[in-house]
């Protein structure tokens, strides 16, 4: 009797314990090291399969992944935790699920940045869900569920593609082809577009036709090479070889790009390698420690679209095998009957250009500097990220290796 007494007071401490310890200042730091460290994994995958030339969002499929976990039992469960690093308590994770709305929310000065976001998953009315994750899914807010019909596979594309253009301000046109939805019971769709406004904007008439080389030093085009100079954070991180640049959008704005140029004979699948050992938010530490300094920026004008159509592949690859594996998932969440995902697609577009607000072209005036300025020119291959400059979470991540005049 003893013994059963002890196991019970045991208990009845450790879960107020536990429940205690959870809180946003607690759960921050896990969620933001699952996100980077997810991000880093796809973004080596897609990096090979692109030869260091893409856009893509690891936050958006890390997001709805975590939705459909809800629904997952056992071993399917088990692995989306594992992969994802969500927290084995419920608390934490309804907090991670807070945090993701919060750096996805639309922003409040749509004229400084704009991030436009379409995540949903669709269901085929041939499947029966329980409406218990449905009210699930509505509650955390980070995505859609719908069930729809893929009997007409052209019409449930158009449909689709309708609902993410709209979403997107007809900037993602198609996201789905007939095809991508034949014999299919669930599919994952996410849809990204983000276009900013810096705080510093590059003058129109500093833009100039310029070499860009290789990691060997080769030229292997041309690029607009943009020209700005004022004050910026710029440090260098030597744990991963490079020299990193932060480019913030708008005053006041929650979004940053950073630029991570690597060092002589590195290459940005190296230093994305490297990039294990450090974390978003060292780099802003090193910003603050060293301060803002008047640089020269060169950087290209550019527009990248990636259509990530082999996701699924990608997501197998780092360990999420049973979420498509029809004879093993487990999502009696979601439904009685057995169900796994079928297809996993996204679609992101980034563009860089000079425009930047007429506030920030004002700011740009007020700095000053009597010392050689440094110099920031990205004519190599470079990794960016878009961030979120107050929870230090990659939105967009991507690099630029194929030059081209835009």
């Amino acid at each position: 009797m003893a013994r059963h007494g002890t196991i019970l007071l045991v208990l009845t401490v450790l879960v107020p314990l536990i429940s205690a310890q959870c809180s946003y200042r607690t759960a921050t730091p896990y969620f933001k090291r699952s996100i980077y460290e997810f991000t880093l994994k796809l973004a080596e995958r897609i990096n090979l399969e692109t030869e260091s030339h893409f856009v893509a969002s690891a936050l958006s499929p890390w997001t709805l992944l975590s939705a459909i976990s809800l629904g997952a039992a056992d071993e399917t469960l088990q692995e989306i935790q594992e992969v994802l690093q969500l927290h084995p308590h419920k608390c934490f994770n309804n907090l991670y699920f807070e945090l993701v709305n919060e750096v996805t929310q639309k922003p409040s000065n749509p004229t400084a940045s704009m991030l436009e976001r379409s995540a949903t998953i669709l269901f085929d009315d041939s499947l029966y869900v329980k409406r218990s994750f449905f009210e699930l899914v509505s509650k955390i807010g980070m995505c859609d569920a719908r069930i729809v019909s893929f009997l007409d596979t052209a019409e449930a594309a158009s449909s689709i593609n309708n609902h993410v253009r709209m979403l997107t301000n007809e900037a993602i046109d198609e996201i789905v082809t007939p095809s991508d939805l034949e014999g299919i019971t669930a599919v994952m769709i996410d849809a990204l577009y983000f276009k900013g406004a810096w705080k510093i904007p590059f003058p129109y008439e500093d833009t100039e036709s310029s070499a860009f080389y290789d990691d060997n030093g080769q030229q292997i085009g041309d690029v607009s090479l943009m020209y700005v100079s004022g004050s910026f954070n710029v440090t260098i991180v030597p744990q991963i070889r490079a020299q990193v640049l932060e480019l913030p959008y708008g005053d006041n704005s929650r979004y940053s790009m950073l630029i991570f140029l690597p060092q002589q004979d590195v290459s940005v699948t190296t230093m994305l390698d490297l990039m294990k050992s450090i974390s978003i938010s060292s780099i802003f530490v090193l910003f603050q420690q060293n301060g803002a300094t008047t640089v020269d920026v060169q950087i290209p004008r550019f527009k990248i679209s990636s259509d990530i159509d082999n996701l699924k592949e990608l997501l197998i690859d780092m360990g999420l095998r049973m979420i498509f594996d029809a004879q093993r998932a487990n999502f009696p969440g979601i439904s009685d009957y057995q169900l796994a995902l079928t297809n996993f697609i996204q679609k992101a577009d980034i563009e860089v250009t000079e425009d930047g607000t007429v506030a920030a072209a004002a700011t740009a005036a007020l700095f000053e500097s009597r010392m050689m300025p440094e110099q920031f020119v990205a004519n190599k291959p470079f990794l960016f990220m878009i961030v979120d400059r107050i929870l230090h979470v990659p939105i967009f991540t991507g690099a630029y290796s194929k030059p081209s005049i835009f």
